[in-house]
């Protein structure tokens, strides 16, 4: 539509997509907060609460090109929301509505959606990968294991803990849990051993805090892989306990290596999740969608690999520990 001579031109538009059910009301808490913050920066907001990731993800498509997306809840709508935005020139904004919000941790945003919002001229577009297993594009971290039992456990504590539901939910994973056999194989490197989890990073951090993938970045063409083998429960502990820190590579029994397909196979009831969000059982086939979506992050975002401290001695593929 032309704009008649001396008319303002419209503004432009933001598409709001609010998963109701997220971090148990807080989306919605902040909700109104974060409208009246686009409004604020100039944009024409069009708001949809959606019914499920796959509402989400198809409200997400339907953005206009180079149009603002900004998806309020957690990992799991931001995942699906950049899935509907794949391979167009809308721009996703992900914003805290979630417990633990990860994906908007790592990515270096601010946690409080609002001054998310506010915060948008220091921001600048970026294009990140995206993983994608069995067909189910992610942005975080695909797994399984014991920390997919830990997930489900904390995903159905009826306690609004916060980020600490998904330490509730692995402490009674740790008292159900026993260790169970792998098949793991990146990029055509196989390896078979008995342990606990296998963790594929994208954007590498998930579990309210956990940086399982320390040196993952969205934006290198590469899934990092990580897993633990054998050990009992003190390692395993040990282990998580350190992750929080991103110091947990060095340990006995924990193997990283990357690469951009990776196939995983392990003992039949297990389950494979995605972004925190159930994808359904093994086997799993992880593959890489390079330079996928658009994303605003700071400049200084952990999850850009020009921000990445290469630890000594890791190549950035192929090497398993």
């Amino acid at each position: 539509m032309s704009v008649p001579p001396g008319a303002a031109p419209a503004p432009p538009r933001a598409l709001l997509i609010v998963n109701p059910t997220s971090g148990r009301g807080r989306s919605l808490r902040f909700r109104a907060g974060v409208r009246s913050a686009l409004a604020g920066q100039g944009y024409d907001v069009v708001e949809h609460v959606t019914r499920d990731l796959a509402d989400a993800r198809a409200a997400a498509a339907t953005a206009g090109p180079g149009s603002l997306v900004a998806s309020l809840g957690g990992d799991g709508l931001h995942g699906a929301v950049a899935a509907g935005l794949r391979g167009t020139s809308a721009v996703l904004l992900a914003l805290g509505g979630g417990r633990g919000n990860d994906t908007v941790r790592r990515l270096g945003l601010p946690v409080n959606p609002v001054r998310a919002v506010r915060s948008m001229s220091a921001l600048s577009v970026r294009p990140l990968d995206l993983g994608c297993v069995n067909g189910v594009p992610f942005l975080g971290v695909a797994h399984i294991g014991f920390d997919g039992l830990a997930a489900e456990l904390a995903n159905a504590a009826r306690v609004g803990l916060g980020p600490l539901s998904y330490l509730a939910g692995g402490v009674r994973a740790l008292l159900a849990w026993k260790g169970v056999g792998f098949e793991v194989e990146v990029d055509g490197d196989r390896e078979e051993f008995r342990g606990w989890f296998v963790a594929v990073g994208n954007v590498g951090q998930y579990g309210g805090g956990i940086r399982i993938a320390p040196d993952a970045a969205a934006d290198d063409g590469l899934l990092d892989v990580v897993r633990l083998r054998g050990g009992g429960r003190v390692r395993l502990v040990s282990v998580f306990l350190r992750a929080f820190r991103g110091a947990h590579l060095t340990q006995s029994g924990v193997a990283s290596s990357r690469g951009r397909l990776v196939r995983l196979t392990a003992a039949p009831g297990l389950n494979v999740y995605a972004d925190g969000e159930l994808v359904g059982p093994v086997p799993a086939e992880i593959t890489l969608l390079p330079s996928a979506v658009l994303v605003l992050v700071p400049r200084s975002s952990p999850a850009l690999r020009e921000n990445q401290a290469e630890a000594p001695g890791r190549p950035r593929a192929g090497a398993g520990g």
